[in-house]
């Protein structure tokens, strides 16, 4: 009895995993196309004559079968049509091998019976299990009437019904959950082929966009050594694949754009992605500029080491265009706040000065000096000299003044209009302010300009004005230059080639 057991139990199993690879890209479910759920009924069908023809043996005088498993697993996977499929197969097989009488047709009604059953409960929404275990009791349940119906003995239907149950149950667990293992391994098998394949085409597409890009496309380890190089290499930077290959690209990193560059490297393999500009030294030894994009990606055959994309176009042309017009910008900022007659600063650059250095001083609360000076009697000198003289002597004075601040004084000289000029300190008190406006004055009288037409020297001279704030808040620049230029006004009263201070 037990061997008779053991057998339909492999013949289970055996039949299920064959079934499985013959239909492993046909699998069986609720919402399975009706071709796919017609060959497995069939399949069902036959297994469930198999089950029959190898009964197992209760006693000398009945035999008893697994038959309806076949049927319960068909409607626990399939639902109603392979259940019927295989309760129809299972009924007329019945016929075929036992003949046509009573004591076929009866059973075959059963199956019939068990298959409507059990097609019927597969469409309820509860656990698959739950469903096939109660697809389970009700054939045994119509079995078990059979069994009343044909053994009159109450001690031996009790033995048989007791046997019979026995096996059912545990044959319908081996063959359930088995089932269940093959049609998740044909699902994980058919993902696999299915990653397989796309990453099989990944890898197509990668490399005939990196075969034929003119971008450079380089893989590198977690190290930096290049691990793939694509042509353009040869293009970008003029070296051959084998040349590269294995190489750590910090050896062809400009020194002062490595530092930058680690510093995305390691960006894109932690956070994912990384922009970066740097200078590439090529193989003729110059540096070309280039621009990249880093992405880190995980390859499933290296575990958890990851792989550095860097996808980098040559932009040099651009670099050098950028620089060009860059350089322009400065050229015309430069020029937009210059004096076009002395190449000293201009009134639109001492505007803007005086604003930014009238800020600091407030927040620093320290002093600031403005110095004004202007040409004495300087309409006399172009009437008698001429304009083009004119021209140079305010050329001649504002380059001597301008050798008296080094660029980094932290002092702007600037021509304020005409013959006028003016001088910012910052941080400057009136007793250094005076002094300042000497040396000016004594440079000026070096220079040693004829000057016929003056009223106080034959030599060209200056008068100075000063004036001295500490701002605040509530003040404004201009109230800085009212001070100097009347202060300026002063000295032209006081006869010229002075210096006055208006406090």
């Amino acid at each position: 009895m037990f061997k008779d057991f053991f057998t339909n139990a492999a013949l289970l199993i055996a039949s299920f995993s064959l079934m499985g690879q013959i239909f492993k890209n046909k699998p069986l479910n609720l919402k399975s196309p009706f071709s796919t759920k017609l060959n497995w009924g069939l399949s069902f069908g036959i297994l469930g004559n198999i089950l029959m023809l190898f009964g197992i043996q209760i006693n000398t005088n009945i035999i008893a079968d697994l038959r309806h498993i076949a049927i319960v697993i068909a409607a626990a996977f399939g639902g109603f049509i392979p259940a019927l499929i295989t309760s129809l197969l299972i009924a007329i097989g019945r016929i075929v091998f036992f003949g046509f009488n009573q004591a076929s047709l009866l059973p075959s009604f059963g199956a019939l019976l068990t298959g409507l059953l059990c097609g019927g409960i597969s469409k309820l929404k509860y656990h698959p299990k739950t469903k096939a275990f109660v697809m389970n009791l009700i054939g045994l349940l119509i079995i078990s009437i059979i069994f009343i119906i044909r053994i009159d003995d109450l001690n031996i239907l009790k033995d048989v019904l007791l046997v019979h149950y026995t096996f059912s149950f545990i044959g319908g667990f081996i063959a359930y959950h088995f089932l269940e293992f093959v049609a998740k391994s044909n699902t994980v098998q058919r993902e696999l082929q299915i990653s397989v394949i796309k990453l099989k085409e990944t890898e197509e597409r990668f490399r005939l966009i990196a075969e034929y890009s003119s971008d450079m496309i380089t893989m590198h380890n977690e190290n930096g050594e290049f691990i793939y190089i694509s042509p353009a290499v040869k293009e970008i930077i003029k070296f051959e694949y084998p040349e590269l290959l294995g190489k750590n690209f910090d050896e062809f990193i400009h020194p002062d754009d490595l530092g930058q560059t680690h510093e995305l490297f390691n960006k894109a393999l932690n956070e994912g992605v990384a922009q970066a500009t740097y200078r590439y030294r090529s193989k003729l030894g110059d540096y070309v500029w280039i621009e990249s994009t880093l992405k880190s990606v995980h390859f499933q055959e290296d575990g958890s080491k990851q792989r550095v994309i860097i996808v980098s176009r040559n932009i040099t042309d651009r670099k050098l265009t950028e620089q060009k017009l860059h350089e322009a910008n400065e050229l015309l900022n430069r020029l937009s706040f210059m004096d076009g007659l002395t190449g000293i600063a201009n009134r639109r650059f001492f505007d803007q000065t005086l604003e930014n250095e009238w800020s600091k001083s407030i927040s620093m609360k320290s002093p600031i000096t403005l110095l004004m000076f202007d040409i004495d009697y300087f309409k006399k000198y172009n009437d008698t000299y001429g304009h083009l003289s004119g021209d140079f002597c305010l050329q001649s004075i504002a380059q001597a003044i301008q050798q008296l601040f080094p660029s980094d004084s932290g002092y702007s000289f600037c021509r304020y209009g005409g013959e006028e000029f003016a001088l910012i300190l910052p941080s400057t008190v009136e007793e250094k302010a005076k002094k300042m406006a000497q040396r000016i004055q004594e440079i000026v009288h070096s220079l040693r300009i004829p000057h016929s037409s003056s009223e106080i020297e034959n030599i060209v001279t200056i008068s100075i004005g000063t004036a001295t704030m500490v701002p605040n808040s509530s003040s404004r620049p201009h109230a800085l230059i009212e001070k100097a230029d009347s202060a300026l006004y002063l000295s032209k009263t006081k006869g010229r080639n002075t210096v006055s201070s208006v406090h």
